[in-house]
C-alpha cells in the first residue's frame, strides 16, 4: 500500500514535545489571523501566506528514540511504508513530480491518505510527527486517537492542527475529547 498526499497537506496536524504548546499555540494563531487578513477579495483563495513556524524544541530535545515508537506503535494501526506526497502533477501515475517526496521506506501508520500518523526521523532519534485525519470511519479515527496517545505515553505531547485552528495536550482529556469531536464533524475540506 501506498499513501500518497498532497504536498499542502504536510504537517498540517502536529504533535510537538509538551513543551512546544506555547509556541506551537501562538503560531496557530497567527496562521488564523493572517488567513482572515489574506483572504482574496472574492474570498476564494488567499493574497499572501503564512509559513508555519516550527517549535525551538521537536521530538529529537526529548530523545525519542524512532525503534521505541516503531514498538510501541506496531499493532495499533497498519505499517505504511511507501508515502508520496507531490503536487498535482505528481498524482498522474506515469509522471514524477520533480518536487514530490517519494519516501519506499517511510516511518508511517494508518490506513490511507484520509488516516495516518507519519513520523519524521533524524538518525535514531524522532524529529517530528504530523497525520492526518479527515475520515468518517468511526474504526479508524480511533485507532488514530489510540497511536497519538501512545506517542503522548512515551513523550507528553501536544496537538497543533493549522486545518481546526486548535492546540492542546494530548494528556488532557477535555481537550483530546473535544479535538476527536471536532474531526467527526468536520467534511474533509474542514466545513462542517
Amino acid at each position: 500500500m501506498t499513501i500518497h498526499v498532497h504536498e499542502d497537506d504536510w504537517g498540517m496536524r502536529n504533535l510537538y514535545p509538551l513543551d512546544a504548546l506555547p509556541e506551537a499555540s501562538a503560531d496557530i494563531e497567527q496562521a488564523r489571523e493572517a488567513g482572515e487578513r489574506n483572504r482574496a477579495p472574492d474570498g476564494i483563495g488567499w493574497t499572501d501566506i503564512h509559513l508555519i513556524q516550527p517549535p525551538s524544541r521537536d521530538y529529537s530535545a526529548v530523545s525519542l528514540r524512532l525503534e521505541t515508537v516503531h514498538s510501541a506503535l506496531s499493532g495499533s494501526m497498519p505499517r505504511v511504508r511507501k508515502f508520496v506526497s507531490s503536487a498535482s502533477a505528481g498524482f498522474d501515475p506515469r509522471t514524477e513530480d520533480p518536487y514530490g517526496t517519494y519516501e519506499l521506506e517511510a516511518h508511517c501508520y494508518g490506513f490511507d491518505e484520509d488516516c495516518f500518523l507519519k513520523i519524521e526521523p533524524a538518525g535514531e532519534f524522532v524529529k517530528g510527527i504530523w497525520f492526518e485525519c479527515r475520515t468518517s470511519d468511526d474504526a479508524r479515527r480511533k485507532a488514530l486517537r489510540r497511536a497519538i496517545e501512545i506517542i503522548d505515553s512515551l513523550a507528553p505531547s501536544v496537538i497543533a492542527d493549522y486545518w481546526n485552528d486548535m492546540s492542546g495536550p494530548v494528556g488532557d482529556p477535555r481537550f483530546l475529547d473535544e479535538y476527536f469531536r471536532e474531526l467527526a464533524i468536520k467534511e474533509p475540506d474542514g466545513e462542517a
